[in-house]
């Protein structure tokens, strides 16, 4: 009798604590190994200067085309404007494996207050042209079309590629914010 009530009473906490372990992580089993998110973002200071002649500023560097990257969806509100920058990418090599050839894209905002602004690059995702070997987010540890596609050492450039261009938007911006806009041309 002893024996039974000992296997019984093992059996129900084997069952119980594999059921505990079963449980999902609240995301409905679609988690992706994520590491943490990276953005780049800064305070700048002004000196003695308006929102309004800073936010001008920011449309500015918005409207004004770069030989480096391309900008679309330019948007103003408030006090704040944003727009998205896109990179091309392709392989340096002759015959890649994976033909990773497209773009990188990010999101960039620029807030405005009086004597100082704030930018946030975020959201930097990785799109192929043929659709095949897309990394998505430049944060997944794992590329979105899978390791067997993109293997970690192609993955890790392109994710250094995209930081790359990043500061590169980044000193574009800084430069730009420092020069005045020029609005005295546009009276005739």
């Amino acid at each position: 009798m002893k024996i039974i009530l000992k296997a019984l009473l093992f059996s129900t906490l084997f069952l119980f604590s594999a059921a505990a372990n079963a449980q999902d992580d609240g995301d409905g089993g679609t988690s992706e190994k994520k590491a943490e998110e990276k953005k780049f973002q800064e305070v700048v200071l002004m000196d003695s200067m308006p929102a309004s002649e800073i936010l001008k500023r920011a449309v500015n560097f918005i409207k004004i085309e770069s030989p480096r990257f391309a900008k679309t969806k330019g948007v103003t509100t408030g006090n704040k404007a944003e727009c998205i920058a896109k990179f091309k990418i392709k392989p340096k090599e002759l015959n890649p494996k994976p033909d990773y050839t497209g773009f990188i894209t990010m999101h960039v905002s620029i807030e405005c207050k009086d004597n100082r602004y704030r930018y946030v690059i975020s959201k930097l995702t990785h799109t192929s042209a043929s659709g095949k070997a897309s990394g998505g987010d430049i944060n997944n540890v794992v590329p979105a079309c899978g390791s067997m596609v993109m293997p970690d050492l192609i993955w890790k450039r392109i994710k250094g590629d995209a930081f790359k261009n990043a500061n590169m938007v980044v000193s574009e911006l800084k430069e730009a914010m420092m020069r005045s806009v020029d609005t005295a041309g546009d009276e005739w």
